[in-house]
């Protein structure tokens, strides 16, 4: 028992960790190749670029929002046969490539119009950036997929893969003269070649096959692993992957402009400032990255944990100590050594507000948390979060306004919005869980469930119990095949007839 527990903490532990890695390598080539493009372009050149990847990193929001409806329907989907399995994703990924047809022909015809109202100088650079967004949805398909079914090593490298190979494209083509066009060119292009290699990999990972109907193995025993069995009654029937879109897509944009929109109103508000701000918030997005990459673990595991009837807070917890951790640390450096890392990192110039560092930091640490419990909420079905996460940007873009571009004002306002939205949405959390254990007491006492009171779509009424039968479990090479070459799975522990996914805790 003990030897058994030990391996499903360094499971769950293992999934995020690989992530987090990747996640950290992302970011660190992605520094890389901004100090060479920095050297390389001049000054207004090296702009260009950065309005280029600002305009694809806001629409690349629709394709990660489309990415957390594929988690959604993959953990949600009936049937292990090789059709149920491919089917849906065969046809997801050809309307997609028909978007990213439609998308290129739009792009190059409204590029010169569009650079013409930003008054850009490289209007083939706007083409290439919307054209980027429309294959990252791809890209999205393929690692959602991947989430759903457990494959966090394989997901892992296909982040590492994709930063190398974008990155080096991009370089290879800026030093070969192609400036502002050809980093838009490796921007496509890596994204393209780091599609096919996750597609590739997830033709080895099929999705765990159990000798028992799902709804069975929910309904077979409330005395499930772990300390909370959520009953029938409060399991959440899934919407389309049009309407899980949509709702994923109104919390990644108000994440989206809490991530960023302190930048954009400093640099309107106080110009010459702006430089310095922008490096103190480059640094202090360390935590929030590694929270993006940790997501990926995050939010397969609510959704799977939930579709089956149990909680997910220890995948919670590991989630948020992996995000809390670097977040302090960069706080405790920065109040001590801000100026030194500054100079070091961005160049002497840019080191006018180092002062605000740690405070900034403080303020990332809490929206990485945010980001944290927003992707749980989402994993679970609950709409509540898009409000909170609205009516929270809202009232930072204030806050952030009222400070009059001035950087240390400008982080402590930060510090207490995202300190305040992080408390708003872990309260969200917690009626979650408070709703799980009120009818799970009632389920235990015989009392009929009812609906949970955060539940967003109707309650699936249970099936009738089945007798009780031996627990499954999958092959070892079944296995082995769901998790990617080195992972484990543990055997089931729990009641009778239950059959447990390859991740659960």
């Amino acid at each position: 028992m003990v030897t058994r527990a030990r391996a499903t903490i360094a499971g769950l532990i293992a999934g995020p960790a690989a992530l987090a890695v990747a996640g950290a390598f992302a970011n660190g080539i992605n520094l890389l190749m901004n100090l060479v493009l920095a050297r390389v372009l001049d000054p207004a050149a090296y702009g260009a670029v950065v309005v280029q990847v600002s305009i694809f990193m806001v629409l690349s929001v629709v394709g990660n929002a489309l990415l957390i409806a594929v988690v959604q329907k993959e953990t949600a989907a009936d049937g292990d046969s090789r059709r149920d399995q491919w089917g849906w994703i065969r046809d997801l990924r050809r309307q997609c490539l028909f978007g990213v047809f439609v998308a290129t022909v739009v792009a190059l015809l409204i590029c010169r119009p569009v650079a013409a109202v930003l008054s850009y100088a490289h209007p083939f650079a706007v083409a290439e950036a919307v054209i980027g967004a429309a294959v990252w949805t791809l890209l999205c398909i393929e690692r959602g997929v991947l989430q759903a079914r457990g494959a966090y090593r394989r997901l892992a490298g296909n982040f590492i893969v994709e930063a190398a190979t974008r990155v080096s494209l991009i370089i290879v083509f800026v030093v070969a003269g192609l400036g502002v066009n050809g980093a838009g060119l490796g921007l496509v292009l890596g994204t393209a070649l780091a599609t096919d290699h996750a597609r590739k990999g997830l033709a080895k990972v099929p999705r765990a096959v159990v000798a028992l109907p799902r709804r069975a193995a929910r309904s077979a025993s409330l005395a499930a692993t772990g300390p909370l069995a959520i009953p029938e009654a409060q399991i959440l029937r899934r919407s389309g992957l049009l309407a899980s879109t949509w709702v994923a897509l109104g919390a990644l944009v108000p994440l989206a402009l809490l991530q960023n929109m302190d930048v954009v109103i400093v640099g309107w508000l106080d110009h010459d400032g702006a430089g310095a701000y922008a490096a103190i918030a480059t640094a202090c997005k360390v935590p929030v990255f590694i929270g993006l990459a940790v997501a990926n673990f995050l939010l397969p595991e609510a959704a799977r944990r939930r579709a089956e009837g149990r909680g997910a807070t220890a995948a919670l917890t590991v989630a948020c100590g992996l995000v809390v951790a670097p977040g302090l640390a960069l706080a405790a450096i920065g109040a001590v050594a801000a100026k030194p890392l500054l100079s070091l990192v961005f160049g002497p110039e840019l080191t006018g507000a180092a002062s605000s560092l740690s405070i900034l930091a403080l303020g990332m640490t809490f929206l990485a948390l945010t980001l944290m419990f927003a992707t749980y909420l989402l994993g679970s079905a609950q709409r509540r979060v898009v409000v909170v996460l609205a009516v929270c940007a809202a009232v930072t873009a204030a806050a952030i306004g009222a400070a009059d571009g001035d950087a240390m004002r400008t982080a402590v306002a930060m510090l207490g919005c995202q300190a305040v939205t992080a408390f708003a949405a872990g309260v969200l959390v917690h009626l979650v869980h408070r709703a799980d254990a009120r009818a799970a007491a009632e389920a235990a006492a015989g009392v009929p469930a009812a609906a949970a009171p955060m539940s967003v779509f109707p309650a699936v009424p249970p099936p009738p119990s089945p007798p009780p039968a031996p627990s499954t479990w999958t092959s070892g090479a079944a296995a082995e095949g769901a998790l990617g070459p080195g992972s484990s799975r543990i055997p089931p522990v729990s009641g009778a007839g239950e059959a447990r996914s390859a991740g659960a805790w």
